[in-house]
């Protein structure tokens, strides 16, 4: 017995150092172009290019001194802010209807929800533009939030839809036996209680919208989002302000998605129960 543990033990090493390696190899792939754009936003050189000669900040005062980059920058945080909220209000109700409600041909519905998943970006972009053409007042920083919501809210959709299916519907019953209305259950037990999945739907959608480039190009117009507005400039020269504020903006989504994964943990255990 000891000595099939000991071969056993022994045949099992190779096993997790391949597995470890593999791993390793995986986290390096991903993370590493992101620690050479971290590393040539400090770089004193104006090209980047190795080797480092030396580090300085003087970039991020560059990128942040720059009117266009700051203009692209708040364009894109005010439509991805705008586009979460919206995506969120239409979500939620519509993830209600689906988790309690008696819904005729529900796979067909979900097969619509995700859709845009599925259909490339270039079709939805190429898509809205020919229908904003009838409207042109909306080619803009407008079309771009109706393109990101149409785009992320099945995200919104099923996140809600995954949380409402664990969601004790006692609460409810017991909360309108005792003389509540629709409203005030909805804000007194229905939010509350799913406060978690509306940050997370807040979250992912935000991201989503900022980064996203090639629908909001389409129909951006004379506009210009921080995605369009940093691909401009590299069709000229990789300047080192664009590390600089995608560093920026490494930092603080990181930080938010800490910030972000804390709260929704200290929140864990408040949750109870699930569905009846």
């Amino acid at each position: 017995m000891a000595g099939a543990a000991a071969m056993n033990g022994a045949s099992a090493r190779p096993r997790d150092a391949a597995m470890v390696s593999y791993v390793a190899f995986i986290y390096l792939f991903f993370y590493l172009p992101i620690a050479v754009i971290v590393l040539f936003a400090f770089n004193v050189r104006e090209i980047p290019a190795l080797p480092i000669e030396g580090l300085t900040i003087h970039w991020f005062e560059v990128a942040l001194a720059n009117p266009k980059l700051m203009e692209a920058l708040w364009a894109s945080t005010w439509i991805a802010a705008v586009t979460a909220v919206v995506a969120t209000v239409i979500g939620m109700p519509a993830a209600m209807v689906l988790a309690w409600m008696p819904v005729r041909g529900k796979s067909v519905v979900f097969a619509l929800i995700l859709s845009p998943i599925i259909i490339p970006q270039i079709v939805i972009g190429i898509s809205l533009l020919l229908l904003f053409r009838f409207t042109p007042q909306l080619i803009g920083a407008i079309g771009v939030v109706i393109a990101h919501t149409t785009m992320t809210v099945c995200f919104s959709t099923m996140i809600f839809y995954s949380r409402l299916l664990g969601f004790r519907r006692s609460y409810i019953e017991a909360a309108m036996d005792l003389g509540a209305s629709d409203v005030r259950v909805f804000f007194e037990i229905v939010l509350p209680l799913t406060r978690p999945a509306i940050f997370a739907v807040l979250l992912m959608v935000f991201t989503e919208s900022f980064g996203e480039f090639i629908v909001a190009w389409f129909v951006i117009g004379f506009d210009e989002t921080l995605p369009i507005a940093i691909w401009t400039s590299l069709r000229f020269m990789l300047s080192p302000e664009i590390n600089a504020i995608a560093t920026i903006i490494m930092v603080i989504s990181i930080t938010m998605s800490i910030a972000a994964q804390m709260w929704i943990m200290r929140q864990a255990p408040g949750e109870t129960g699930t569905a009846r």
